[in-house]
């Protein structure tokens, strides 16, 4: 009695091992096709950072802005202004974008969309299939993404996709639509390379609790992502 009555013990534990096991197999998938697709169609409660919430344009979805990857294959566009535009200086976006610091435009989550491009004549055209780009985690709440054929940065997502993040570089030249500026520089005491410029300086993030940069804080330990 005792012998049968441990095994079934043993068999219930195992098949409720096996039943979270599948549960997060399946939430991981789900979360990673949700990625490739682009960003989750949810909107933040609210902008982080500080710089956000002084410098956000009116809300105007009229707006389109697309670029693409070096190859073409990935195809990124981006409906309305961004929140904002922002300068960053961290280790992270340096080595991962071969350069000083990178620029990049954050948008909400829903208005932006990731495609595989077409190989059709007509400009700006895409294919219903899945974008083929790989993607991991750089540091946390942050996943960035890559064209699979090139590797060109084409998109990073914030807080689970809440927001989305498209590197200037990759945008089209659109004439018709104001030029982005940014407004502020994040983790400058991190910088390689001096920005002579009027902008807001951050030590470190620019979020609710940032700390403005002085010529003090180079002599301070170095905050990182």
């Amino acid at each position: 009695g005792r012998q049968h009555s441990t095994r079934r013990a043993a068999a219930s534990m195992l098949a409720a091992g096996a039943r979270a096991h599948l549960a997060v197999g399946s939430s991981l998938a789900r979360r990673t096709a949700h990625l490739a697709r682009g960003a989750p169609a949810r909107a933040p409660r609210r902008l982080a950072a500080r710089a956000m919430a002084e410098d956000a344009e009116p809300a105007d979805d009229s707006a389109l802005r697309t670029g693409t990857c070096f190859c073409g294959a990935v195809r990124v566009e981006a409906r309305g202004e961004p929140m904002v535009v922002s300068i960053c200086h961290c280790v992270n976006c340096r080595k991962l974008s071969g350069a000083p610091f990178s620029a990049q435009a954050l948008f909400d989550g829903a208005k932006v969309s990731v495609h595989r491009a077409s190989p059709s004549a007509e400009k700006g055209a895409v294919d219903d299939r899945r974008p083929d780009v790989t993607g991991f985690e750089s540091s946390a709440r942050v996943e960035r993404f890559r064209c699979s054929m090139c590797a060109s940065p084409v998109y990073a997502t914030l807080a689970k996709g809440k927001t989305c993040v498209v590197p200037l570089a990759i945008l089209d030249a659109h004439p018709d639509l104001p030029r982005l500026r940014p407004s502020h520089h994040m983790y400058y005491a991190s910088r390689v390379l001096d920005a002579a410029d009027d902008l807001p300086k951050f030590v470190a993030s620019s979020g609710r609790n940032a700390r403005r940069w002085t010529s003090e804080a180079d002599d301070a330990p170095r905050e990182e992502v």
